[in-house]
């Protein structure tokens, strides 16, 4: 499974072929360390054609994607990945979860320290995931057994 981290600030999911478009610190990332809540919005790129990038602010966790949930975790803490996993696998289905905002996904995706620019990206630091196109809420739990393993989920859910 592979995990990426950030420098310190928020991850940033954005449409495959809008990465390009994203300044990072050079124009982008200050808005997305601006996020408040756990999940949010912002715009960026061509004042004529803005593009939206989904921020998971908060805390900068160690983060992978569970194809199998539709879901990044976030770890918060845990032994080991596989306790990790296992615990969310098991945990996932009891989970109370928030909803936050809705975005538009158009197939392929790019999970990236906001602070890079699209343009720098090296192939270890993103994770790319693949979805149906379509408008997808974002709902957020921290899954907390009260064992060893904690992991915050944020999970994609189509809307119908």
């Amino acid at each position: 499974m592979k995990w990426i981290e950030t420098a310190g600030g928020p991850f940033v999911l954005v449409n495959l072929d809008d990465v390009p478009l994203w300044r990072g610190c050079e124009g982008d990332y200050q808005q997305a360390c601006e996020v408040d809540e756990i999940t949010g919005l912002v715009s960026f790129g061509d004042p004529e054609r803005q593009r939206i990038a989904l921020v998971f602010g908060d805390e900068p966790l160690s983060t992978a994607y569970l194809t199998e949930h539709q879901a990044f975790v976030q770890w918060l803490y845990a032994d080991s990945e596989e306790e990790l996993i296992e615990m969310v696998d098991s945990q996932i289905s009891l989970a109370v979860w928030e909803c936050g905002p809705s975005v538009e996904i158009r197939g392929a995706a790019i999970l990236f320290d906001a602070a890079i620019p699209g343009m720098e990206l090296a192939s270890d630091d993103f994770l790319e995931i693949r979805l149906r196109a379509g408008s997808y809420r974002v709902r957020t739990a921290d899954i907390e057994p009260g064992g060893r393993e904690a992991a915050r989920v944020h999970q994609l859910v189509l809307n119908e």
